[in-house]
């Protein structure tokens, strides 16, 4: 690309610039939301690490974008998938439901039932807690059941990756989940951005921790699929904290060695 910016001409630079802004208000209208790196990122992983037994979890849905790619990059796979906004899960439930195992609940750190507030024309910031950073929003609150991970996916499947969009929870869903992430290792894509994370109180320092205590090493995708170290404490805390990235990766320490 930079060849490119060095030879094109002005006229052509702004031609591009246009059809791109263009396409981006397009993809927000028509898929709920705009297309951005983190999404072709993602399908490169699911090309390089995933075969076609793999084992997979979406955690959080919504549409089934991403469930879809994951179904076809691992089509023999056994794969779970968990969304809480009962109107998304049944139509989940009848594209998906003879391929996938799917949930009508929030992935937590115990078993109950917890109050969801669902974001009536913007579902995709819905979450446990109420997203304050988007203006108002007419919001329906329900009583939605929340369950561990770790009690639902037997020990003997063996999960290769996880993907996790819960708006903030981020923290709930992996304490829920400790025993398949030492177990297992998978590459985990979660979201994780301080806007709806410090809904939570979460704290950037302690996600870090527990991906290290299970193993794991935590990046965003371009540097692990350029085979780089994973990030430091201090370097995961500051791209939370100064909003550099809210998409990454962690993985078996291994892995690098191994791909």
């Amino acid at each position: 690309m930079g060849i490119l910016q060095q030879y094109l001409p002005d006229f052509a630079k702004r031609t591009i610039k246009k059809i791109a802004y263009r396409l981006y208000f397009f993809t927000d209208s028509v898929f709920k939301g705009p297309i951005d790196k983190y999404d072709p990122q993602t399908l490169l992983i699911f090309k390089k690490y995933l075969g076609k037994t793999s084992n997979c979890i979406d955690i959080g849905a919504h549409h089934g974008h991403i469930l879809r790619e994951i179904l076809a990059a691992a089509p023999r796979g056994t794969h779970f998938a968990f969304e809480p906004i009962p109107g998304l899960y049944k139509k989940l439930q009848k594209r998906f439901g003879k391929k996938v195992v799917l949930y009508n609940c929030a992935l937590s750190d115990r078993k109950g039932t917890a109050e969801f507030n669902l974001v009536v024309d913007k579902p995709a910031i819905s979450g446990l807690k109420k997203r304050t950073d988007y203006g108002p929003h007419p919001v329906s609150t329900f009583s939605v059941s929340t369950e561990r991970l770790d009690d639902i996916v037997p020990p003997d499947v063996k999960i290769d990756l996880i993907k996790i969009d819960v708006e903030g929870a981020e923290m709930l869903v992996l304490k829920g989940a400790v025993e398949l992430l030492r177990r297992n290792k998978p590459i985990v894509l979660f979201e994780f951005g301080s806007a709806a994370g410090d809904l939570y109180d979460t704290d950037p320092a302690v996600v870090y921790d527990l991906f290290t205590e299970c193993g794991m090493e935590v990046s965003v995708i371009e540097y692990f699929l350029r085979r780089q170290t994973g990030f430091s404490r201090e370097e995961f805390t500051g791209q939370y904290r100064k909003g550099y990235n809210y998409f990454f990766i962690a993985y078996n320490k291994d892995i690098l060695k191994k791909s």
